[in-house]
């Protein structure tokens, strides 16, 4: 009978050979797609909206990147740009630069109490849309306050949080009388007059100057209210022609910043005369709804800008030299300030006679920099909006209350000191406070010119995180002209999340508390700052151009003010494929002289960040914020989490594959004892020990052959290195199993192992001695299997660890993540195959004993043992094995744990125990 003939008699090497086959061919397979599949996830997210960073000469980042990009420092000049935009692998290159600061004080608030009047020819007009003034169309008058005036006492307070803590701004009290307003009509020269006068005895209510008074029109009582206070926003300027290219359809916003005005038309005189002569010549209801016409843009709020332009001549801010800065301003703020008027109905003696209410109102998606998109007014508690009835007035809103401040004092982005960095590579850092910077003030004056009372207010003191940098030189005022407005969520969402990338001013950057002072878990979004100089920033609060940055800050023909430059390579395809091409041009940069950083493959990864002395007390005493996460840019994350997970992936691989081969030799090994026999005879018949070694190695070589066959197939199939390089490994294991065996056959003196006259038998009294009994007489079965059991639950822990491991090994980036999860369910099936086919050779190993234990089952339930017994005579002999695999099992998985996984090697150890003890009850029901 040859080789393959008794290969395929010997139905257990057989068998053995097949699960092993069938393993390597599923595992293979399976690491195969989860190999693919992590390819895919990291080249369809590793490209963003650019490739390449340019920045001035800087230290070296450590591989992690601040978002903060346009920080004022400059060091690009525009030849330089020049020299980018023709190199022949640049598709885009969009400069960014941070221009200015602009403290603005918000528009005069007011308060609004419904004391409409109904329907007056004299005093509706002919404003708005003609069909309003329809009188059928107006309602019939009413009025939230009395006929007879009353005491009220309102108390106005603003009160910013950054999302932490709660700071108030101001409180101040006014008192007076209120009540309803009648209509006068009067006999004048040529006819009647109609006006509108508060009733007899009315003092109405004024809060301190800045402050106006009150006063009655047709449709309420309007209550002006302190100031709001100031706010200080970051002016970014890019070039829109290359931005939009760079956005694509996100960026269609700054599409009427490519109409703007060359340098020269851009003076501010002249174009305030112009938008002054509108109401000269007249202008039709829908210039006043959609804006007029200047050089192709709609400017829908001309009205603020015309308002702001007579104001600051008025103040001899403007001159001669001043320019128009056009601008795309933010909607909305992340600023949290809450402006609160509580109005109380008092006695003669102050005493509150009734809690009228409180009203409230949020600087919140309604605020717009440098205009108003709607009045900053309160409603008084009960009161209607009827202002409608005039039309759309909006047009009209008078807008801030005076011309932003601009400087060019303005500050740089964070500095911070790294920290240690965490086992999955996140990065822990801390941030360096600067000086205290004190907001929260009031103008100098009021646009009346009196003085204004600094008391009104509480100063409040923030701590600067940024540097203040000094640039360009003194200029004249210049005037904002608002264009358009942008959404920077829109922005965000178009960089994407995994790969977002730093892509300037106007691209929020939030900071998330995570543990407070104390160490407390926490998840609080913090919020920007009055000053603009905490650590929190928000996009910037409107973007211009370079002429804009130009009028703003001043520059020479070519000064060096840009702050970075977004390339965009002219290379199609993914990541992987692209990266040569992105290379060549980022070297093609560094050789002007420039910092170019290739973030394609770079990805978004939360850093940690310890807050020092953020905040005070009343004593001065410093308090620390705690611990924040903020986005930052983990460099070439994309190589870096590829390289980890597919080593991660093999390794899972070459484990589940290895711990069936070993699991195949203990199986060989355990059968050679049903060889001796046959091995003995034939050394009888005059077989020389080499002649049986050989005898034997040629039936295990059928199965190496058969392993080889099917390895090379697959590594033909698959054409991978790594498969090949398994596949050999597995045949190797195998082979040296197949070895090992035939030295078991070598010839030894046979003891016999049931003495019949021996005192020192036991006595086999109970299911536990007998199954000690029948271990011990068996000692070569005994530890074969205990062997394969614990290679099986070493190899168990070894996959569970590096399941386990997988997170850590994909890093702390977005793009680790999101890979991690796309290899996760392979490598789940990877690993319950590993298990499966371990638990199944344990099994094939612990059946070659199966017809003696058969007999002497049977032999026991013919003495008279119930079913009972005889199955814990299975259960004890299964535990005993249990015990004996258990140390080697633990050890094992250990090991394996601290050689693959080191942070999951106590997971491992864990794995491999309740793999032995899951062991136990399957033996058991599968020997029946």
């Amino acid at each position: 009978m040859n080789a393959v003939q008794r290969f395929i008699r010997s139905r257990v090497l057989l068998l053995t050979a097949s699960i092993l086959i069938v393993a390597m061919c599923l595992s293979v397979l399976v690491q195969g797609q989860s190999q693919a599949a992590l390819s895919r996830t990291v080249d369809q997210n590793s490209r963003g909206l650019y490739d390449v960073l340019v920045q001035a000469k800087a230290g070296d980042n450590g591989g992690l990147m601040q978002p903060d990009i346009a920080t004022g420092q400059g060091g690009i000049s525009f030849d330089q740009l020049d020299a980018i935009r023709k190199l022949s692998g640049t598709s885009v290159a969009a400069p960014i630069s941070l221009v200015s600061r602009v403290t603005q004080n918000l528009e005069a608030p007011r308060l609004d109490a419904t004391d409409y009047l109904g329907f007056n020819a004299g005093l509706a007009g002919t404003a708005g849309d003609p069909t309003a003034t329809d009188p059928s169309k107006w309602p019939a008058a009413e009025s939230v306050l009395s006929d007879t005036p009353k005491k009220y006492r309102l108390t106005a307070s603003a009160v910013s949080s950054d999302g932490h803590s709660d700071q108030t701004l101001f409180k101040t009290t006014a008192e007076g009388t209120l009540g309803k307003a009648k209509l006068v009509e009067e006999q004048v020269a040529g006819g009647k007059n109609v006006r509108i006068q508060g009733p007899a005895g009315e003092t109405g209510i004024k809060f301190p100057t800045p402050a106006g008074g009150s006063e009655h029109n047709l449709f309420n009582l309007s209550v002006s209210l302190p100031m709001a206070p100031q706010v200080t926003e970051s002016v970014v300027a890019v070039d829109p022609v290359s931005e939009r290219a760079l956005l694509g359809t996100a960026g269609d916003f700054l599409a009427p910043l490519e109409k703007a005005p060359p340098a020269d038309a851009r003076n501010a005189g002249a174009i305030g005369r112009h938008f002054e002569s509108l109401f000269t010549n007249g202008i039709s209801m829908d210039e006043l709804k959609e804006g007029p016409d200047f050089l192709g843009v709609k400017l829908k709020y001309w009205a603020p800008l015309m308002t702001q332009y007579q104001q600051a001549k008025r103040d001899g801010q403007l001159t001669a030299d001043s320019q128009a800065i056009p601008l795309i301003v933010r909607t909305g703020t992340a600023l949290d300030l809450k402006y609160s008027v509580k109005i109380e109905e008092i006695d003669d003696s102050g005493n509150v006679t009734k809690d009228v209410g409180t009203v409230t109102r949020s600087l919140d998606k309604d605020y717009l920099p440098f205009v108003s998109k709607s009045p900053f007014a309160l409603a008084w508690p009960g009161s209607k909006d009827l202002t409608q009835l005039m039309g759309d007035t909006a047009a009209f809103s008078q807008g801030l209350y005076d011309p932003a401040t601009w400087t060019t004092n303005f500050a740089a982005a964070p500095k911070y000191k790294d920290g240690e960095t965490a086992a999955n590579g996140a990065a822990n850092k801390s941030a360096t406070p600067g000086d205290w910077v004190t907001v929260n003030r009031l103008p100098d004056k009021a646009a009346n010119g009196a003085a204004v009372d600094q008391t009104q207010r509480d100063p409040v003191d923030e701590r600067s995180y940024r540097d203040n940098l000094e640039t360009g030189k003194k200029l004249a005022t210049p005037l904002a002209m608002v264009y358009g407005t942008f959404d920077p969520s829109a922005v965000k969402e178009a960089a994407g999340d995994v790969n977002r990338l730093p892509l300037g001013g106007y691209d929020p950057a939030p900071f998330t508390l995570t543990k407070d002072a104390a160490g407390n878990q926490t998840s609080t979004e913090l919020k920007p700052s009055l000053s603009a100089t905490g650590l929190v920033s928000q996009s910037a609060g409107a973007i211009t151009d370079y002429y804009g940055l130009a009028a703003a800050r001043g520059y020479d023909t070519n000064a060096n003010v840009i702050d970075a430059v977004r390339v965009r390579a002219k290379v199609p395809g993914s990541w992987k494929q692209a990266q040569p091409d992105i290379e060549k041009l980022a070297n093609e940069i560094r050789d002007m002289g420039l910092e170019a950083t290739v973030v394609a493959g770079s990805a978004r990864e939360d850093a940690s960040i310890a807050v020092p002395g953020y905040s005070k007390d009343d004593a001065g005493k410093e308090s620390p914020l705690g611990t924040v996460q903020q986005s930052w840019v983990r460099q070439n994350a994309a190589d870096a989490v590829s390289g980890s997970l597919t080593t991660t992936n093999l390794t899972l691989l070459f484990l589940t594959l290895c711990g069936a081969a070993l699991l195949t030799g203990a199986s060989t090994v355990s059968y050679v004892r049903k060889r001796r026999s046959e091995a003995g005879t034939l050394r009888a018949m005059g077989w020389t020990q080499r002649r049986i070694r050989s005898w034997v190695l040629a039936e295990f070589g059928v199965g190496a052959g058969l392993l080889a066959v099917v390895g090379i197939a697959l590594s033909l199939i698959t054409w991978s290195a790594a498969t090949a390089i398994v596949s050999a490994s597995v045949l190797a294991l195998y082979v040296g199993a197949a070895f090992f065996a035939a030295q078991q056959l070598r010839h030894r003196e046979e003891v016999d192992q049931e003495p019949q006259h021996d005192e020192r038998l036991m006595a086999i009294d109970s299911p536990l001695t007998f199954a000690n009994r029948q271990l011990s007489t068996n000692k070569f079965n005994t530890i074969a299997l205990a062997v394969a059991v614990g290679v099986f639950a070493a190899a168990v822990g070894g996959l569970v660890a590096l399941l386990i491991d997988i997170p850590r090994a994909a890093g702390a980036s977005a793009l680790g993540g999101l890979a991690a999860a796309s290899i996760a369910l392979p490598s789940i099936i990877l690993a319950l195959s590993g298990v499966a086919v371990g638990l199944v050779l344990t099994m094939v190993t612990g059946r070659f004993e199966l017809q003696a234990k058969r007999q002497y089952l049977g032999t026991l339930r013919a003495m008279g043992w119930n079913p009972d017994m005889l199955g814990q005579v299975r259960f004890f002999e299964n535990a005993m094995v249990g015990t004996v695999a258990l140390p080697l099992g633990i050890v094992g998985a250990l090991g394996i744990g601290l050689l693959l996984a080191p942070y999951a090697a106590l997971w491992a150890a864990l794995a491999g125990l309740v793999a032995v003890l899951c062991w136990i009850p399957i033996a058991t029901k599968v020997v029946q």
